[in-house]
């Protein structure tokens, strides 16, 4: 009779989805093929422009039409994964992904690639932030968020080493087009992954409201479109050309009426509620600057390694491994440090090693030794980069509630894109305004290094910003008090294992009773956090 009652142990492939480690790997996995994607393919754009046919000025579309759509689907990843369930959006958004990229595998004409460039931009758009949500929602505040968070960073450092190692080994092997295959059968495995090791219960959303505000959706996916496309393109044509100039009107209006409707509507695809979060403010505006000092940094470093130094673009994709290195490396140091020392510290010290790394590579000249200046270099910015990435993809997420985790991560990515574009556009600016039409070799050198020198001026304004924005205090007590309400359900089920759905929604029942009991502290907790 007793013998009768116990249950059968589930297949092995029954019970992924009850580690943490694997889910982790997963979901990062999602950052590192985005990473990859990008870096691989800038790395090749001449072989692209021969054997597709782009013409020189339509050969930016390659990269521009992923990076817009991107942008623009974040924020629809996000508030979707949160109405609708995390791994449903992380699935689809990755199959999606796949589908393009072998679809610009086989591309052969400039058309028919700038746009799968485009729909495969969107499907990284769909990805990310359910992907970050789904490693908030897992990991508590605190030690073992952290750690995980840093694993995200440290795989999509990996990624930048991967993809440029790839790009240029692929390029000068079998070929560009194996970088979308490969990326597309890993994309496809993710997404077979996804139905065993995200659990179902990811799939089940605490949002009460599931109507879709189709305004909201549309007018910031073309007003974010429209902005991007402003920074991209205006260095090229100019900044008060019709051409950039309408679009950035536009797009500002749509932008305008997007608030207007998210203040208005009931059911918002970005609650203004979450921007109470000052810590979230603080990482979106330190995090704009940082990618925008560091796209400048690469772009032109680039471009001096093969112009100037007279690099070829393999040698130029591993002149870039100490840096992905280094990063990686130093995401595991930090991951200690965040611990003991408070994050506005370790992001004031980052931005140092980024300045000090702009002036240094400002000194660069025509029979400079990549030893002397580019190496040095590289290693102060991973040094600064690290931890400013870090510690901002860390408080980004520290005050949103679960149901919020997406919206917010949208929100922290669209922040990340809106920097590359212009970091790029205001050294470019510098650059040509030392630079004649007709400079080539060491003369290129005025404006290139004027520009490394604007890297160094755009990390003095994270540092500005830092120190101005960003909080005193990191949320330990936050973490301590969210740690002790969910001590029980951690016992029950392991520090290593998600649980069984049926475990997980009893814990989540507990919880939610607990929540409801406990909701006047809660509320006040949550309103001294947003006064820090």
């Amino acid at each position: 009779m007793e013998s009768s009652t116990i249950k059968p142990l589930l297949p092995w492939y029954r019970r992924l989805d009850q580690n943490k480690g694997f889910l982790l790997a997963l979901v990062s996995m999602a950052q590192m093929l985005d990473i990859i994607n990008v870096a691989s393919v800038t790395i090749t754009l001449p072989e692209i422009m021969r054997q597709v046919g782009f013409r020189v000025d339509q050969l930016q579309w390659v990269t521009s039409a992923y990076a817009l759509a991107y942008g623009a689907f974040l924020l629809i990843g996000g508030r979707f994964g949160d109405l609708f369930g995390h791994r449903r959006i992380y699935i689809i958004g990755v199959t999606w992904f796949a589908i393009w990229a072998v679809v610009n595998g086989f591309a052969k004409d400039p058309i028919v690639m700038s746009v799968g460039r485009a729909l495969q931009g969107m499907g990284a758009g769909l990805t990310i932030p359910p992907a970050l949500a789904i490693l908030t929602t897992t990991y508590p505040v605190g030690p073992e968020r952290t750690k995980a968070l840093a694993i995200f960073g440290g795989v999509g450092g990996a990624g930048s080493v991967v993809g440029v190692l790839l790009g240029g080994i692929l390029g000068s092997t079998i070929g560009w087009r194996w970088i979308f295959y490969i990326t597309a059968i890993i994309a496809f495995i993710m997404a077979g992954l996804g139905f065993v090791v995200i659990p179902a219960s990811l799939d089940t959303s605490k949002a009460e409201d599931r109507r879709i505000d189709y305004f909201g959706i549309i007018s910031f996916m073309l007003g974010i479109v429209a902005i991007i496309y402003y920074l991209s393109e205006s260095p090229a044509v100019g900044w008060g050309a019709a051409q950039t100039l309408a679009p950035l009107l536009v797009g500002l209006a749509l932008l305008v009426a997007f608030v207007v409707n998210e203040y208005k509507i009931d059911y918002p695809i970005m609650p203004f509620h979450i921007w109470r979060s000052r810590r979230l403010v603080a990482s979106c505006v330190t995090i704009i600057c940082c990618t925008a000092s560091l796209n400048a940094l690469i772009f032109y470093s680039s471009l001096a390694f093969q112009n100037v130094l007279k690099y070829t673009a393999l040698k130029t994709s591993l002149a870039y491994i100490v840096h992905g290195v280094g990063l990686v490396v130093s995401v595991v140091v930090l991951t200690k440090l965040v611990t003991m020392v408070r994050t506005k510290i370790i992001i004031i010290v980052g931005w140092f090693f980024i300045i000090a790394s702009g002036v240094l590579w400002a000194q660069l000249k025509a029979d400079s030794s990549y030893w002397s200046i580019p190496f040095p270099a590289l290693i102060l910015n991973f040094l600064g980069m690290t931890p400013i990435w870090l510690c901002c993809q860390i408080i980004s997420v520290a005050d949103a509630d679960d149901e919020d985790q997406g919206v917010v991560g949208a929100v922290y990515n669209v922040s990340l894109q809106i920097g590359t574009p212009i970091g790029v556009a205001v050294s470019n600016v510098i650059a040509n305004s030392r630079n004649s039409a007709t400079a080539a070799g060491a003369d290129l050198l005025r404006g290139y290094n004027a520009a490394f020198y604007s890297v160094a001026v755009l990390g003095g304004l994270g540092l500005i910003a830092t120190v101005f924005l960003a909080p005193n205090s990191d949320p330990a007590a936050m973490s301590q008090a969210r740690e002790g309400t969910k001590a029980g359900e951690d016992a029950e089920l392991g520090s290593d294992s998600i649980g069984h759905p049926g475990k997980v929604e009893t814990a989540r029942n507990s919880e939610d009773k607990s929540t409801i009991e406990v909701s006047p502290s809660v509320s006040l907790d949550k309103e001294k956090r947003n006064q820090q």
